[in-house]
């Protein structure tokens, strides 16, 4: 994969903008950086010959032992709710993060 770093910013500050972050330049630098390491360590590992490597090696393994499947009663709901900052008619109440202006290309 040959990405120039242009590519690789754009590319972050459109994850970033997706997932709402709001990053500098400075920080969308810094994580294209990081990035780049990252792939390329990918490409080094791409390079190893595996030729001689089973692939499917855990066929060979024992499976692991299933347990039972067992009902157990929970009823703690309550005191789960008091715990949490929001609560309305016994549901957790959590802030809205999709926005209706949300400019997405």
């Amino acid at each position: 994969m040959d990405m120039t770093s242009g590519d690789l910013i754009e590319d972050i500050r459109r994850v970033a903008r997706l997932a709402m972050l709001e990053l500098n330049e400075e920080e969308s630098k810094q994580i294209a950086v990081q990035f780049k390491m990252i792939l390329d360590q990918l490409q080094t590992l791409g390079e190893l010959d595996t030729s001689g490597i089973n692939p499917f090696r855990l066929e060979d393994m024992d499976p692991m032992p299933w347990r039972a499947d067992e009902v157990h009663i929970w009823n703690r709901y309550s005191e789960v709710l008091s715990q949490a900052p929001e609560s309305e008619d016994g549901y957790f109440k959590v802030p809205r993060i999709v926005r209706e202006d949300r400019d997405e290309k």
